[in-house]
């Protein structure tokens, strides 16, 4: 008996019906393309005429960067750029071969190398090639001279597909004043458009300093040229465009006058030192606001020109900044350098030994020309002893060395103990210095790599920093320097790297005594040591370092207020910051170091300040001085409206060189010898009325062969006809080793 499903007569009727529907709808596509391809009497037309839109990014122009009185210290300039454009080109029988003939000569290139550069970059096309979109007109020559521009708007029947843009491009009026804070841009990379997809090829962006902290801020918003495109791609006209929009205008703290003071201080003492005979290849100053954290000044020598990278810098500029033999210019001694203190760690030591309850304000101690420590003798400056039992004040005027050795000797001693029986050292001069600053990063608002955090030793760091190079003491150990012609220095060497080799690890009395001192493994910034002091002058609050004060848009408005932050109240009284500071009034009699830097002058007595010079292996002594003022005598330090750190590198004494310097600052901020470069002599305390700005934020062609829009763009070789290609996105130098190599045992 057989059996059939009485579903499977339902399931042909519905498979019948789904192959009718795909039928007709295949008939109707077919019949459709039919009538499209062959019939349609507009298609032919339609195919001949039919364009599209591209699109051509208007960089907007970069927001300014004012000082504390409104003046620019970077603002924007109208330059001409020449643009050649391959579509118009490539519309003549020759592709252009004569037009680029006639142009290369007038832009002092070959025709070759013309060529190359407006060609779209691809995996057979080697750089310099163009890498923007192929229909872009491509930037050749910027900052054109005025011959250029008469040669070719004067014969622009010559040059079809050639055209002249005015465009805006960054201005730095005060040439290399600043250089260090302010930065540098550049063009911007692939990496950089990984990390930030809204940035185009065309876009300059921030690369050290200010530039590349506020880069967001500054930058602006781009805007657009639409440009029509026929079916090979090539531009036939334009559409509709939305203009760029400037970016924000950074206010900072940095007072324009002041900057140029300490900059011209700081080169005049240089010069000065090596007539001397001094090496003196560098140095740095800063001045800051002690009751608000604000940085007025912060000067570097060597210095740049940071207009050098505008539009691109050549290959061979930017190895002249960082040549060996170039003193590393781009490197801002004052933030991102670190160096041994010296004495004006004191400030340190005297804070620690009076909390700590090693020493009193008002008790008398030993200072004698030297002392003995792990077996070696340490003395004072030219081995002076004073007679007796002195107190910290005058310890602090004549800076005694062995005063502040005996407390660290006995603080070490202690944390032995502690060690020996299982416990952990408290090793507080180190929590001392860290509360100060010391060995901390500085939080500035500047990039992390551009600011030094220094270094203090302990048994930590220490034990760390054997771990890391024990190799290479012990190889160096075993070789025995044979490059060191000098026998005395080669067996000295060889003895540190054979101690560091077996007992590099240990932290020896000696090691903290010289930290008492700002010596041995302990370095700090300029910036560093203007912080801790201005904290000592406030009475005890530690400000996070700022240079930027607020923002304000195209219209001038304030839209952010930029408030430097506290890292931390001092562990310290008010009354022992005041009695070290008081202590270190500059007075006719000389008690205090220093002070004889400023015989003659009508401020002496209005300064206070501590001189250090500090030993550097290999080296010829550091000049610091550390200072505060204007203070009238009797009245306290904190009435000081500025703190001014100078530092010198193998300048000799404190007193011999950093004094001088910053006597000119002082002179200057006071007005001794004209009106004072600030108005009251005190930092500003408002923020300044900001100009409205007024810039065109779209490029015009003021010369023009070309049918397509002529927006700026950014060749990878676009500065080629003035030197050359341009550093890598992204290339700034490579902050350099900068650290002394410190007295004491470590590797050589």
């Amino acid at each position: 008996m057989s059996f059939t499903d009485p579903r499977s007569g339902s399931h042909r009727a519905r498979l019948s019906v789904l192959r009718l529907l795909i039928g007709s709808l295949l008939l109707t596509l077919l019949s459709r393309l039919a009538f499209v391809q062959l019939m349609d009497p507009n298609k032919p037309a339609q195919s001949a005429g039919a364009t599209h839109l591209g699109s051509i990014v208007v960089p907007a122009p970069r927001g300014e960067i004012v000082d504390s009185r409104g003046r620019v210290l970077v603002g924007n300039k109208s330059t001409h750029v020449l643009t050649v454009d391959r579509s118009a080109l490539d519309q003549q029988d020759d592709h252009g071969a004569a037009v680029l003939a006639r142009l290369a000569p007038v832009l002092g290139m070959a025709a070759v190398d013309l060529r190359h550069e407006i060609t779209p970059c691809g995996s057979k096309v080697p750089s310099p090639c163009w890498t923007g979109e192929p229909y872009q007109p491509v930037p050749v020559a910027s900052d054109i001279d005025a011959g250029v521009v008469f040669a070719i708007s004067e014969h622009a029947e010559d040059f079809p597909g050639v055209a002249i843009d005015a465009q805006t491009v960054l201005d730095y009026p005060g040439g290399t004043l600043a250089a260090h804070v302010l930065g540098y841009t550049g063009v911007v990379g692939a990496d950089d458009q990984k990390a930030n997809r809204a940035l185009a090829d065309a876009d300059t962006i921030g690369r050290s300093g200010l530039e590349e902290s506020y880069d967001s801020v500054l930058r602006g918003v781009d805007g657009e040229q639409k440009v029509q495109l026929d079916p090979r791609g090539e531009a036939v006209g334009t559409a509709a465009a939305v203009p760029a929009k400037q970016g924000d205008t950074l206010i900072t703290s940095i007072d324009a006058d002041v900057q140029a003071l300490a900059e011209k201080s700081l080169r005049e003492q240089i010069h000065a030192s090596q007539l001397k005979g001094k090496p003196a290849p560098s140095g740095a100053a800063v001045v800051m606001d002690p009751h608000t954290g604000r940085v007025i000044a912060a000067a570097g020598y060597p210095t740049y020109d940071p207009s050098e990278f505008v539009g691109g810098i050549s290959v061979a500029d930017y190895h002249k900044l960082t040549a060996p033999g170039a003193n590393d210019p781009l490197v801002g001694r004052a933030i991102a350098g670190a160096y041994a203190p010296g004495s004006t760690f004191k400030l340190i030591s005297s804070s620690d030994d009076v909390m700590s309850g090693a020493v009193t304000t008002d008790g008398r101690y030993p200072c004698p020309g030297s002392l003995s420590v792990d077996g070696r003798t340490k003395t004072n400056y030219e081995s002076e002893s004073f007679g007796g039992p002195i107190d910290l004040t005058f310890a602090l005027q004549v800076s005694c060395d062995t005063f502040f050795y005996a407390p660290a000797v006995a603080e070490w001693q202690a944390d032995q103990a502690r060690v020996d029986s299982g416990k952990k050292p408290l090793e507080q001069l180190q929590a001392m210095a860290r509360a100060f600053g010391v060995a901390q990063f500085p939080g500035m608002d500047l990039p992390a790599d551009e600011q030094a955090t220094g270094s203090i030793g302990d048994r930590a760091s220490r034990m760390a920093g054997w771990k890391a190079n024990k190799a290479d003491y012990c190889a160096a150990a075993k070789a025995g320097y044979p490059d060191v012609t000098d026998p005395t220095n080669r067996a000295y060497l060889t003895q540190l790297a054979s101690e560091n080799c077996t007992d590099g690890w240990r932290f020896f009395a000696g090691n903290n005594a010289d930290t008492a001192i700002g010596q041995g493994d302990t370095t700090v910034s300029p910036l560093q040591l203007a912080t801790a002091y201005s904290a000592m002058v406030n009475g005890g609050t530690l400000y996070q370092p700022t240079l930027g004060w607020g923002v304000a848009d195209a219209n001038g408005k304030i839209i952010r207020t930029i408030t430097p932050k506290t890292v931390r109240t001092l562990p310290v009284t008010p009354s022992v910051l005041s009695k070290v500071a008081n202590s270190l009034h500059f007075q006719n009699n000389h008690s205090v170091s220093g002070a004889l830097a400023f015989d003659g002058s009508p401020i002496q007595t209005l300064i206070s300040g501590k001189t250090g010079t500090a030993e550097v292996y290999g080296k010829q002594d550091t000049s610091w001085l550390a200072s505060w003022g204007p203070v009238q005598p009797g009245q306290d330090a904190s009435n000081a409206k500025f703190v001014v750190v100078g530092m010198i590198e193998q300048a000799g004494t404190g007193a011999s060189a950093a004094a001088p310097m910053v006597r000119k600052i002082y002179e200057g901020l006071l007005g001794v010898n004209g009106a004072p470069v600030v108005a009251g002599s005190e930092p500003a305390s408002t923020m300044p009325t900001v100009v409205a700005k007024s810039l065109s934020h779209q490029s015009k062609p003021s010369s023009s062969g070309s049918t397509a829009g002529t927006a700026r763009a950014t060749s990878a070789s676009a500065s080629a006809s003035s030197g050359g290609g341009q550093a890598p996105p992204g290339s700034a130098a490579p902050l350099p080793d900068v650290l002394p190599t410190p007295s004491g045992t470590r590797r050589p």
